[in-house]
């Protein structure tokens, strides 16, 4: 399937009846580094040592692949939609994070090799694990800057913010081992498992 064909399936999917609008599809692949993930492994570290585990400090990544195709007319407007970055926690407990969104954005230069644009819609995380209530979704905003745009292979940077949220169980231990057990207290905390994103991205 060629480049044409697979961005008209993308615009179909959400919603777009421009079906013989003037421009072109773009399709960005992103290598982004998550700040609010920190957060989520640490909820996970301190509830399984309330659970009575004894945990090591961790080696974790908070870095995430996504891909963010959009159709950019003329003028400059882009619709797009995204899934990722993705994160995950496995082992003696499991969390998994896939975001996903629509948005709409403007391209200031759309015809020079090096243009600023901004972008922001609304992101859903499809997430599950073994802490996990539940998900709100939120607003995201990005600014960013692409280079090399009249090549076949652009690149370029970008910073955002997620705003969307989940419900999730944190534990505090409120007395110590018991004839083999544990006891805590669990309540449930709102967080945002994103927040601040930095990327770093090619456009084919």
């Amino acid at each position: 399937m060629n480049r044409k064909y697979l961005g008209w399936v993308v615009l179909a999917a959400i919603g777009s009846n421009s079906v013989y609008a003037q421009g072109d599809w773009r399709f960005p692949l992103a290598l982004t580094y998550i700040s609010g993930f920190e957060d989520v492994v640490d909820i996970h570290e301190k509830n399984l040592e309330a659970e009575g585990y004894i945990v090591e400090t961790s080696d974790f990544t908070s870095i995430g692949i996504s891909f963010q195709p959009y159709f950019e007319f003329d003028s400059g407007f882009r619709l797009g939609m995204g899934i990722g970055p993705m994160t995950m926690i496995y082992g003696d407990t499991d969390f998994f994070d896939l975001p996903i969104n629509i948005n709409v954005g403007y391209t200031l230069l759309p015809q020079k090799s090096i243009s600023p644009y901004i972008r922001g819609g609304v992101m859903y995380h499809v997430v599950e694990g073994d802490y996990v209530e539940s998900a709100t979704p939120g607003l995201f905003a990005a600014i960013g800057i692409e280079f090399a745009r009249q090549n076949s292979v652009s690149f370029g940077f970008e910073i955002s913010y997620d705003t969307s949220t989940i419900d999730i169980q944190k534990k505090s231990p409120y007395a110590s081992y018991y004839y083999g057990y544990s006891y805590y207290t669990t309540e449930i905390e709102e967080i945002e498992p994103y927040g601040l994103m930095i990327s770093g991205f090619i456009v084919f």
